[in-house]
């Protein structure tokens, strides 16, 4: 049997190392030179954690990684509202971790620059995935790895109805050694009290910081058709950022007066119901080729490392490709659909400024 993972970020990484260490032939393709780019930050839970030290288990690699060991929410004024205990959360930087999975995975086995235009189907089934540089791979098993914005989903199932998320999110990532030494391990939330307004940060290193601010659009934003390569666009970026956190404490101006605005980006959130199946034929999906959900949960990367391992487990112990499908499908579809919803209420908690003392995090909310 060979499976062509199409997409070969987290999620495509993952599905091609489980697969090669239980030697099935895998070609992984991506869409990048190098796929170690774009991204910031995100937060990962002990359910990723534990599917990365199982790719990294034949490697000497050294895993990326920082604990994060508490969470902490303020108001807009400084005050703590909630402090708790984290386990097993750590915060990653995505080329940091995108590198690392590279390292796991043989050169061979990895693709660069195809981009997926469409398959070519025999008697029912596909047999092979061609590219937009015109080389073609063949295979007898098909994984689409390849984002929200899936190619490979809309033709198997046509376009989706993507919910606008009605909360955008600016990212970005600063350095500031002082502030990120006294924020160590530490996960620091401000939540405007009577706003649809926060802002996150988690420090990456000793001297380096993820941040997020998450708004409310009908608050203040920058006019959608102003276009984000633009020269203006920082500037619009920073004065928006300024302008809507202009209350908020000290440390929060100063994580945004040692930002470069030129690397920052607006997150514009949305999610989409669950499918009612992830495969068609000899061809599935993982990762948020198969579902997206609101990034309140930080639940993302956690359920991309997850379907890798569901989806690899089914197909070495199932006796044909259907059933094993079926099985990842059942799998994985309630725990998909539970964090559609909570992202969800999330959402609409924070946009009504009743969210005051909830801790972010999938595994703590729905315990």
């Amino acid at each position: 049997m060979k499976v062509v993972v199409l997409g070969g970020g987290i999620a495509g990484l993952c599905m091609g190392i489980y697969l090669h260490q239980h030697n099935i032939e895998v070609c992984v393709n991506e869409r990048q030179i190098f796929s170690a780019v774009g991204g910031h930050a995100f937060l990962m839970h002990h359910d990723g954690i534990t599917v990365l030290n199982e790719l990294a288990t034949e490697s000497n690699f050294l895993l990326p990684g920082k604990a994060v060991h508490t969470f902490m929410l303020k108001d807009s004024e400084g005050l703590i509202v909630n402090e708790k205990a984290l386990e097993d959360w750590q915060c990653f930087k995505r080329t940091d971790l995108l590198a690392c999975l590279n390292q796991f995975l043989p050169a061979h086995r990895l693709k660069n620059n195809r981009v997926f235009s469409h398959f070519i189907d025999e008697d029912g089934q596909v047999v092979a995935a061609v590219f937009s540089n015109g080389e073609v791979e063949y295979g007898d098993v098909f994984i689409g790895a390849d984002g929200a914005n899936s190619i490979v989903r809309q033709q198997l199932f046509g376009e989706v109805k993507f919910e606008p998320g009605k909360v955008k999110e600016v990212v970005g990532i600063v350095q500031h050694a002082e502030l990120a030494g006294s924020l160590q391990g530490r996960f620091t939330k401000f939540q405007q009290k009577d706003l649809g307004l926060s802002f996150g940060l988690i420090p990456t290193s000793a001297t380096e910081m993820v941040w997020f601010m998450q708004y409310d659009p009908l608050l203040a934003d920058i006019p959608e058709d102003i276009n984000p390569r633009s020269g203006q666009y920082p500037e619009l970026l920073r004065e928006l950022c300024f302008k809507l956190l202009k209350n908020f404490p000290a440390e929060v101006q100063e994580v945004l007066a040692s930002n470069d605005f030129r690397t920052s980006y607006i997150w514009n959130t949305r999610d989409f119901d669950l499918l009612p199946s992830f495969h068609h034929q000899n061809v599935v999906l993982i990762g948020d080729a198969a579902h997206v959900a609101l990034p309140f949960t930080s639940a993302g990367t956690t359920n991309a490392m997850l379907d890798a391992k569901t989806l690899s487990h089914c197909l070495l112990h199932y006796p044909n490709l259907n059933t094993s499908f079926s099985a990842y499908y059942q799998l994985r579809a309630e725990s998909i659909k539970e964090h559609v919803n909570l992202g969800r209420s999330l959402r609409d908690s924070f946009l009504s400024a009743t969210s005051s003392g909830v801790i972010p995090l999938i595994s703590n909310v729905l315990k």
